[in-house]
């Protein structure tokens, strides 16, 4: 046996060898394997994160948590860290310009802040602090953080010349009107000790004060309006309804607590002086701040303001935690997206017992039947409620909710309330289960669950509460977007027969509408013109907006692409579809396009004259490609450049950087042209953007 040792030992490495290449090879095919999940995953990050954007930023309706949309944007952070070939440039905040409003540049970047939801990464935040400037003696300072809407002044030698929203970061909207309408901002500043610089933009947050969102909300009510989700909801609206009339009705309120550019005279050299300032120069100054030496010291005051923060009248979310220290801000720096010396502070959502009286059930566009808790009314996070969805009919079950029980609701921030725990050891001798009924309340037809759903449906597509969600969402920002069409006035044009379907839309003459109460001769038109519009929208929103079971936003818009046309939708075949679109899908629209109701809807748009169309760029070959824009495009807001380049499957950044593709400059292009050059990216014109979209 030793003679054979040398033979054992070249068998055993060319074993190895051979196991080591057959390891590589598995490697190679996982690699790619890989890379294509990794791929569809960054793909679904990048639309959800951008959802959440539009729903958080533009429409202050956001559906999840801070906490989530964070633990999204790090996941996203984490595959392209691990894919480097499938990163993109990412914008620094998100974007809350609405397309209408002018886009004005902002003189310095006004960026987000990091957050900490534990006192782990607090001490974390302190600790990388120390640790960069060398020293412990630090002075912080601990601020409330509003919940609203971010905001940027310009005063020029001490006269306010310019309002804007945060924006991208880099510019934003023109809400100058409407901040002038602000009561309790002076539009010159008072003399003081220190003259005004001749320029500098004071950074602050708009909002609405508890007792204000209460007042209206009960006017809205008892005029039979819907209320408003939230303070910051009912804030954004107004400041962006270029109403600036409701601004004043609405005493929208203001802080300020930073600044940007500053040019003339001394700028500050701490925080506590520059607010100081503020107060000299008689602008309005963050209230209930805190001064911290030390880690332990922050995060007390941190936790202070968390406790008090019922009391404070005006709706807050969070901390802010500040250097005091000017010049070591300046060693500190920043990062791409956030300054490295503050970091705000996220509070836990807050919780509040009451006691369940009654389940009721609301019927969805699809006939999904939801189960909604209806409960003694209680205060938490900043609004009074009286009702939380119980998602479906397991999550009753789950939780062995009971009539009477006393239950935990909890709200964090905006976001829809939610039971989330049953006090056991309240529970009452009476306390009776709650029957989930087995006929739909709305049309009494026999409700279905498949055995591999928590769902439970009305599968009759007559179904009156469905028809009425489904006109709902046809008139939505998500879909068509008739502006004016709330549900009030959905369910009253439904009531009086008018509506039944999305075609009737088309059918509404002005007697129709003036009939309706509370709508006058300037509604009515202003109704009939946002219809009028929605004639040449893109076509991918009417197809979100026929409520078609499995079809989103992204696949509308591959459908669009596909279609062409209305005409050219209502003729989409199964082989076409399949070779397009997933099963599902491709059954779904198959579905819904084989039933002579939705043919006849179809045939009824386009003599009404609906003339949607795909996007031309929808056809292009700009999967993965990065656009960054700069300066005014002739005749094409950039939003909408944005948003045809998306439904490509291209990609827009805020910032041009080496993996930018095309920077498409108009006039008055900026900073991102000059980049553009010296890193050699390619410019196009406008005429050449148009050129290669095929536009008119």
């Amino acid at each position: 046996m030793i003679g054979h040792a040398p033979l054992a030992r070249r068998c055993v490495a060319l074993l190895f060898i051979l196991v080591c290449a057959l390891i590589c090879q598995a490697a190679r095919i996982g690699v790619t394997t890989g890379d294509e999940s990794a791929r569809r995953r960054i793909e679904e990050l990048r639309a959800e994160i951008a959802r959440h954007d539009a729903l958080y930023f533009k429409q202050a309706k956001p559906e999840i948590t801070d906490a989530e949309y964070d633990r999204l944007k790090q996941e996203l952070a984490f595959l392209e860290t691990a894919n480097p070939q499938l990163a993109a440039p990412a914008p620094a905040v998100g974007d809350d310009r609405t397309g209408s409003l002018p886009d004005v540049p902002h003189r310095e970047r006004m960026g987000s802040l990091d957050k900490a939801y534990t006192e782990a990464e607090w001490r974390a935040f302190h600790a990388r602090l120390t640790k960069a400037l060398g020293r412990t003696d630090l002075v912080f300072v601990v601020e409330p953080k509003y919940d609203g809407l971010a905001i940027s002044l310009t005063y020029e030698r001490g006269e306010l010349v310019r309002a804007v929203t945060r924006g991208d970061g880099k510019e934003g909207d023109d809400v100058t009107a409407q901040v002038r309408a602000i009561e309790s901002l002076p539009h010159t500043l008072r003399p003081g000790a220190q003259p005004a610089p001749a320029l500098v933009e004071l950074r602050g947050e708009i909002h609405v004060e508890i007792a204000e969102f209460v007042r209206i909300n009960r006017e809205r009510e008892a005029a039979g309006e819907e209320p408003f989700a939230h303070p910051r909801n009912l804030a954004v609206g107004t400041l962006k309804s270029a109403d600036d009339s409701e601004v004043a009705d609405r005493r929208l309120s203001l802080v300020l607590f930073g600044w940007g550019a500053w040019q003339g005279g001394a700028a500050p050299k701490s925080q506590l002086e520059f607010l100081g300032q503020l107060g000299a120069w008689g602008l309005p100054v963050v209230k209930d701040i805190r001064i911290a030496r030390t880690a332990d010291e922050a995060w007390a005051a941190v936790n202070t303001l968390s406790r008090d923060r019922a009391k404070l009248g005006f709706p807050i979310d969070g901390a802010v935690v500040k250097l005091d220290d000017v010049a070591l801000r300046a060693r500190l720096g920043e990062s791409d997206t956030a300054p490295r010396w503050a970091i705000a502070c996220k509070y836990a959502p807050e919780r509040a017992a009451t006691i369940l009286r009654g389940i009721t059930l609301q019927v969805g566009r699809t006939g999904v039947l939801t189960p909604v808790a209806e409960f003694d009314p209680v205060a938490v996070g900043g609004a009074t409620i009286s009702r939380a969805t119980l998602h479906n009919r397991d999550e009753i079950a789950r939780r062995d909710l009971r009539l009477g029980d006393t239950v935990e609701i909890e709200r964090a921030g905006e976001v829809i309330p939610a039971v989330v725990g049953v006090r056991l050891d309240r529970r009452p001798a009476e306390a009776r289960p709650y029957l989930f009924p087995a006929r739909c309340p709305a049309c009494d037809t026999p409700l279905v669950a498949k055995s591999d759903e928590a769902a439970v449906r009305c599968v009759n597509a007559r179904c009156p509460a469905q028809r009425q969600r489904r006109l709902e969402h046809f008139a939505s920002a998500q879909a068509v977007d008739l502006d004016g069409f709330g549900a009030a006035t959905i369910a009253a044009l439904v009531k009086a027969g008018h509506l039944k379907t999305p075609v009737d839309f088309y059918r509404l003459r002005p007697t129709d509408l003036l009939a309706v109460e509370g709508i006058g001769e300037k509604t009515a038109d202003r109704l009939l013109a946002a219809i009028e519009r929605s004639k040449s929208a893109e076509l991918w929103r009417f197809v979100a907006g026929f409520s078609i079971p499995q079809v989103g936003a992204v696949t509308s818009r591959e459908l669009a692409a596909l279609a062409g046309d209305l005409a050219g939708f209502a003729r989409l075949g199964g082989d076409r579809l399949k070779t397009a679109v997933d099963q599902a899908v491709a059954e779904s629209v198959a579905d819904f396009l084989s039933r002579a109701e939705n043919q006849s809807d179809l045939r009824a748009l386009i003599a009404a004259g609906v003339r949607a169309k795909a996007d031309p760029l929808a056809r292009a070959n700009l999967q993965g490609k990065v656009f960054v824009f700069t300066g005014t495009l002739p005749g094409l807001p950039r939003a909408q450049a944005a948003q045809l380049v998306q439904a490509a499957g291209g990609v827009v950044r805020d910032s041009v950087s080496r993996q930018t593709d095309y920077v498409v400059a108009g006039e008055g292009a900026g900073e991102n042209l000059a980049e553009a050059t010296r890193l050699g990216v390619r410019v196009l014109s406008p005429r050449e953007f148009t050129a290669m979209l095929a536009l008119p």
